[in-house]
């Protein structure tokens, strides 16, 4: 990753090479660590979750949200980097979920009492929700993924009563700046958060970043209706 770059040049590039698959109508980031393989320097591992035996991609919905990942998973030693989701390519994954592929989106981050939680690695426990399509075989050369209006109203609906109400300009901002502002601003981030507690079963409220206010916000999950789970 380049961090002089933005997401929305990389995207681009992406965009044009010749073994380009993957297109999305939202525009998410993952963590890829590169371990090169014989046969294949460019091999990258994902950051993937699984959740109800459904492995996925973890998908991001901010660059910001994304580094403050990354930052966790290099602290323990990985080599992570933050990149459009375009990048990946989840043939392997559709063939081993008879299929499928499903996307984790992470929306926030497990909350209680205005309080973030921290795995038991120390870094923030992110939420996710899966969101699964069906990939039809003849279509594996360009894969588009089109998440549906309830995914979109949902996700809408959580930054507003977050009080996010620029989300759009937020969101398009991120993209076309350097990835190192993104780092940054994951950075004073993770400086913000006042007082984590460790994870535990009562997961009371999502905490979303504001990169305008440069603080935390809390909504309570008990507010929203589940995330809808097909795109």
């Amino acid at each position: 990753m380049n961090s002089a770059q933005s997401f929305a040049d990389m995207r681009a590039q992406i965009h044009e090479a010749p073994n380009h698959m993957m297109c999305s109508t939202l525009p998410l980031y993952i963590l890829a660590e590169k371990r090169p393989r014989p046969g294949n320097p460019d091999w990258a591992e994902i950051g993937c979750l699984r959740q109800n035996d459904a492995e996925g991609v973890m998908a991001y919905l901010s660059p910001v949200d994304a580094m403050i990942d990354r930052q966790d998973r290099n602290r323990h030693g990985g080599q992570f980097e933050v990149r459009p989701f375009e990048s990946i390519n989840p043939i392997s994954l559709i063939q081993a979920n008879g299929g499928w592929l499903t996307v984790y989106l992470v929306y926030g981050y497990a909350a209680s009492n205005k309080r973030l939680m921290c795995d038991e690695s120390g870094g923030l426990a992110p939420l996710a929700q899966g969101v699964s399509f069906q990939i039809d075989a003849d279509s594996t050369e360009h894969i588009q993924l089109r998440f549906g209006p309830g995914v979109l109203r949902w996700l809408d609906r959580l930054h507003v009563k977050a009080g996010l109400l620029d989300l759009a300009q937020i969101r398009q901002e991120q993209e076309e700046s350097p990835a190192s502002e993104a780092l940054a601003q994951a950075q004073t981030a993770v400086q913000r958060i006042n007082n984590p507690q460790p994870k535990h079963d009562e997961i009371a409220q999502c905490g979303l970043y504001d990169p305008i206010e440069q603080g935390w916000r809390f909504v309570d999950l008990a507010d929203l209706d589940g995330l809808p789970c097909h795109g």
